[in-house]
């Protein structure tokens, strides 16, 4: 027979060799910590026209619970109605409401009350307002006073002013949102900010406009280029903050997270060099993780998100991992989002280069972004999400 107590201090020496061996292999696989998610909240720089950043110090409409609205209807003696205010009412609403209640899971509620009972006359025409000359604050605030004046009544405390002209009124050629303490005259509050829509939403964006302008009052920037230049010049049809009739016009992961759409902990967090492994699954659906977001510097971030064509963004005409990035000091219309094009060989897609940008295994399946020292590579695809690495230099 062998000896027990000889047997039993082999073993030992075995389970000790064993336990060398396991502790050498992981030490020569470093592992790189996932930082927490509030390193990757970039702040917003407040001299900036709606900073893309977190904590913008500005009197946003709320973006969690619900945001109420208040709907009047208008007409001018040069352009009046040709149509019932009823009518109006539907080409919004309930749609543009189900449409937040869609993109943000269910954390937004919007509430208009809207007074049907009559459009009510402007005091000066629509031309007089001369909006194709463009849009001064004090105009576009004299527009809004005379509507309260044409209204009054007292209005319920409430978020954002909606003020709704006749179809009939092509000399309010566009739809703007006045951003600042809506007052009447006699210096009544009335809202946070003020949407007065205009010819546009009848003839091009339809409902869509209300969605994009009342994101204005949240705070979010234009992502187009406000200077004249191609609407799809930096983000493609991505998001309704940039082309309202793109394919894909769910908000950026990035935006859901600062309006507080997504929680941290669906927010993957890198802020140093390495290699990390993550899944991510469709923005467009509630749940998991949703965005892998790469610290560049106090004002910059590179965002990776998984887009499908799913809810909102049924019409998209690619889906995979979307590459962005985001500059806090960046002004509105300016470029503070820039999607990156991972097919720049392509010609896109559904009338936009950018529309077909995405990262995936049937295509093009890693995009190095040199000038930030990251790279990101698809690396697996299934119903459970995408698995992508990132390297970080």
């Amino acid at each position: 027979m062998s000896d027990p107590v000889r047997s039993l201090r082999a073993w030992v020496r075995e389970l000790a060799c064993y336990a060398t061996i396991a502790s050498v292999s992981v030490a020569a696989t470093p592992i790189i910590p996932r930082a927490d998610a509030s390193a990757c909240k970039v702040a917003a720089v407040n001299n900036i026209d709606l900073s893309a950043g977190f904590g913008f110090e500005q009197n946003c409409a709320p973006s969690v619970g619900t945001l109420n609205a208040f709907m009047i209807f208008v007409d001018f003696s040069d352009q009046p109605a040709i149509e019932t205010t009823q009518s109006l009412h539907d080409f919004f609403l309930p749609a543009a409401a189900e449409w937040y209640t869609t993109s943000s899971y269910g954390a937004l509620s919007l509430n208009v009350t809207a007074d049907t009972s009559r459009f009510y006359r402007m005091p000066v025409t629509a031309a007089s307002y001369k909006w194709d000359r463009g849009l001064t604050y004090q105009v576009h605030q004299k527009y809004i006073q005379d509507a309260l004046d044409a209204y009054g009544k007292t209005i319920p405390p409430t978020d954002v002013f909606y003020v709704v002209p006749t179809a009939n009124a092509a000399a309010i050629s566009f739809s703007p949102t006045f951003m600042g303490d809506v007052k009447t005259r006699a210096g009544t509050h009335v809202a946070k900010s003020s949407v007065t829509f205009g010819y546009d939403a009848y003839e091009a964006w339809k409902y869509l406009v209300l969605n994009h302008e009342t994101g204005h009052t949240m705070c979010l920037p234009d992502y187009y280029p406000l200077d004249g230049r191609a609407t799809g010049l930096f983000i493609g049809g991505w998001d309704l903050m940039g082309l309202i009739s793109g394919p894909s016009p769910d908000y950026f992961a990035w935006d859901k997270w600062r309006l507080g759409w997504l929680l941290d902990e669906q927010i993957d967090c890198v802020a140093q060099t390495g290699s990390t492994t993550h899944t991510l699954t469709p923005l467009e659906k509630k749940g998991g993780s949703k965005a892998v977001v790469i610290k560049h510097n106090a004002t910059n971030v590179l965002v990776a998100e998984v887009r499908s064509t799913s809810g909102l963004d049924a019409a998209s005409c690619a889906t995979g991992v979307l590459l962005y990035t985001v500059s806090t000091n960046v002004n509105s219309g300016e470029g503070p989002v820039r999607v990156l094009d991972a097919t720049p060989r392509s010609n896109g897609c559904s009338g936009d280069k950018l529309n077909d940008a995405v990262l995936s295994l049937k295509g093009t399946s890693s995009y190095t972004a040199s000038e930030w020292g990251v790279k990101v590579t698809v690396v697996s695809e299934s119903n459970d999400g995408v698995k992508i690495k990132v390297d970080v230099s």
